[in-house]
């Protein structure tokens, strides 16, 4: 397993078409991101599987053309922050199903619209010797 040799924060920004074709790339990044700060393979399963359903989520709403996402491993979580631009009165919800998926998977989660902007977030701790 490898050792969390963070030393304040390690933060990854990806900006992306506002597309479900580039959700992947973030999957992608979230696995090895995750993988680095020692999460097992049901950790990593489990962050994807939460970016992908917030992602979609704002993705469907969004009418910008891009989608910023950051992700933040500080204070012993995992952080993942993600916003688009949105029309000015959008709202975007997550379904019933997302939810409980959510719920599941994540210890935080949600999605937001402030003015034009569609914001989402989830966070899981990182694992430690202690956990």
């Amino acid at each position: 397993m490898p050792q969390n040799d963070l030393t304040g924060a390690d933060t990854v920004t990806i900006c992306m078409p506002v597309s479900l074709e580039y959700v992947r790339i973030l999957r992608l990044t979230t696995s090895g991101m995750a993988t680095r700060l020692g999460f097992d393979v049901e950790g990593i399963d489990d962050l994807r599987i939460a970016v992908d359903e917030l992602a979609s989520a704002v993705i469907g709403a969004a009418t910008g053309p891009t989608l910023e996402i950051t992700l933040c491993a500080r204070d012993g979580e995992l952080r993942i922050d993600g916003r688009a631009g949105v029309a000015a009165d959008c709202v975007v919800a997550l379904d019933d199903l997302s939810n409980r998926i959510l719920k599941a998977v994540s210890d935080d989660f949600g999605v937001e619209v402030a003015g034009t902007t569609a914001r989402f977030w989830c966070a899981r701790p990182i694992p430690g010797p202690d956990r």
